[in-house]
């Protein structure tokens, strides 16, 4: 249970709060606050205790429908994210309740990860490490987006994305492949 607490330990450090000034403004941040109760409910979700677990399990639906109408996310309990999570804005974010992320994800507002739709797999992404998601794209469908990978602005992803690659557009298309021994990039 208290692995989820950490993880918002790691989470507050990508919001680099240097200051008072900078610690007043984050209190007011609303994808701070998305990201510190999807780790409380993460958290109220491994209560196993009989009466304890469906006070819990209450607690858990309250706040859910707190963070899905007030702050406009909406990421269940099921779904997993490594630390350091950070969601610049909320608005209309939903990420479905099987998908797995590493540490350090990084999230833009209007963002959908997910399954493709009716007459599709089932499956939903799985995300590597260190990854960041633009505003309004969409992630969707049996694919693994790769370790450092970028995903720009209203993107539509439907298909893998290697490491350290940039994808744009719709259907999304790699753009930019960072070479991990030069550090140069490679443009396709």
């Amino acid at each position: 249970m208290i692995k989820e607490m950490l993880y918002f330990k790691d989470d507050l450090k990508r919001w680099e709060i240097k200051s008072f000034k900078a610690f007043f403004y984050a209190l007011f941040e609303a994808g701070l606050w998305a990201t510190f109760l999807y780790r409380v409910r993460r958290t109220l979700r491994k209560v196993k205790l009989p009466i304890l677990n469906i006070v819990a399990r209450i607690i858990n639906f309250i706040i859910f429908r707190i963070t899905e109408g007030l702050l406009g996310a909406t990421i269940s309990t099921e779904t997993e994210i490594g630390p350091g999570l950070y969601i610049g804005h909320t608005g209309i974010l939903i990420i479905h309740p099987k998908v797995k992320a590493g540490k350090n994800l990084s999230i833009g507002q209007g963002v959908t990860i997910g399954q493709r739709g009716p007459g599709y797999s089932e499956a939903v992404p799985v995300i590597g490490d260190d990854v960041f998601i633009g505003t309004g794209a969409k992630v969707l469908g049996n694919i693994k987006i790769g370790n450092h990978a970028k995903i720009g602005a209203n993107a539509v992803v439907l298909k893998d994305i290697p490491d350290h690659a940039t994808a744009v557009g719709v259907p999304a298309k790699i753009v930019r492949i960072k070479e991990k021994k030069t550090g140069e990039d490679s443009v396709s």
